[in-house]
């Protein structure tokens, strides 16, 4: 049975030409610049501040994410890191960042920034701006981005009128109770650094061959792509690179095989490296082999949970056990059952992952405690 991945849905990128005051950077718009560990959740306000430099956080939400592009939810748009945000109950998470120097009220600014929605809930939540002449404080609202795609990275650029002298750019959500993702803010009409436009990454399976093909529209400085794959969207391994073409602005078409006769899933990235050794990384996306994978349904529901979870199969022998994002299992069942519910009313709020094993084949899937 032929599966097809997720593919990566064309990315646009458009650059506003507006004469602006250029004296300001962001001190760590890309997020680069932090202290935390891979994978860091659920971060109270004063946790977030500590790790996360030149940034303060204060919204009433206080489970600001750190992550890593070794964790589950994606890559960051480039390098290492983003920051995730969400809205619960209508309150959102919030922080500020630091710019170099103040801003000038009454001249004309350009930002730009990326978001994107979680690609397991959709949808995302629209990412809003403002301009704070303190840490920690909303200031004045100067933009409100329409909601981000889900998986995909989107560019966002807009011109403001500094309505203050402010330094601090909050950064926050309005909207439905989900998650945001956020990287590489900009102050400037030049801030588009990507040395790629990337605009289809998709694999396929045929006879036991994962055929990955890509098409980029612009190049600058690109020296090669490394193929990079995962049997759990955690941890890459590379199974082969591929030339670049240095720096075109038509578009071109790349194909690389993988031949692994394994009938689990896979996952695949991108990494484009730049002739200075920058490192870019595209989204992640999924190719089955041939076979099928596995003998027996398993779901989950519903997601999110509040007080009780339902776990139904088609397979009998089954064994059940749930962890939490540090590895520990909270639940372990063995049994015959077909359904079986769960009391999660006393797990602690956040992301779960569920395994149900069967015949030596475990399927892992995540949820959400309310």
């Amino acid at each position: 049975m032929l599966k097809k991945a997720v593919k990566v849905l064309p990315l646009i990128l458009i650059v506003f030409a507006t004469k602006q005051i250029c004296a300001q950077t962001f001190l760590n718009g890309s997020f680069e610049i932090n202290t935390s560990s891979a994978c860091n959740y659920n971060l109270p306000n004063a946790t977030f501040t500590s790790l996360m430099a030149n940034s303060t956080a204060y919204g009433p939400q206080s489970q600001l994410d750190i992550m890593t592009n070794t964790c589950p939810y994606g890559t960051p748009q480039s390098g290492l890191w983003m920051v995730s945000l969400a809205t619960n109950s209508g309150t959102s998470d919030a922080f500020t960042t630091m710019l170099s120097a103040h801003l000038v009220a009454g001249n004309t600014y350009v930002m730009s920034f990326y978001d994107r929605g979680d690609h397991n809930y959709p949808p995302g939540v629209p990412i809003q701006i403002g301009i704070s002449t303190v840490a920690g404080a909303v200031g004045t609202n100067v933009y409100t981005a329409p909601a981000p795609a889900n998986g995909p990275w989107t560019f966002r650029s807009f011109t403001f009128v500094a309505p203050n002298n402010g330094q601090h750019v909050s950064i926050s959500t309005t909207g439905a109770p989900l998650w945001t993702f956020v990287d590489n803010f900009c102050l400037g009409g030049g801030c588009v650094p990507l040395p790629i436009e990337l605009v289809d990454f998709s694999g396929h399976c045929n006879n036991d061959i994962v055929t990955l093909n890509w098409i980029t529209a612009t190049e600058k400085n690109n020296d090669y792509f490394t193929i990079e794959k995962s049997k759990d969207a955690f941890n890459f391994t590379e199974v082969g690179t591929v030339k670049g073409a240095g720096s075109s602005n038509t578009q071109l078409k790349y194909k690389f095989e993988d031949n692994d006769s394994r009938t689990d899933l896979r996952y695949y990235r991108i990494k484009q490296t730049d002739f200075d050794k920058t490192i870019t990384y595209s989204q992640i996306i999924t190719a089955e082999k041939c076979k099928p994978l596995f003998d027996f349904e398993f779901e989950v529901f519903p997601n999110p949970a509040n007080d009780q979870l339902n776990i139904s199969t088609s397979a009998f022998g089954t064994k059940l056990v749930i962890i939490n994002l540090f590895g520990k299992i909270i639940y372990e069942n063995n049994g015959d059952a077909n359904e079986t519910v769960i009391d999660v009313s006393q797990f602690e709020s956040g992301i779960y992952f569920a395994q149900m094993i069967s015949e030596g084949k475990t399927q892992s899937k995540k949820f959400v405690k309310n």
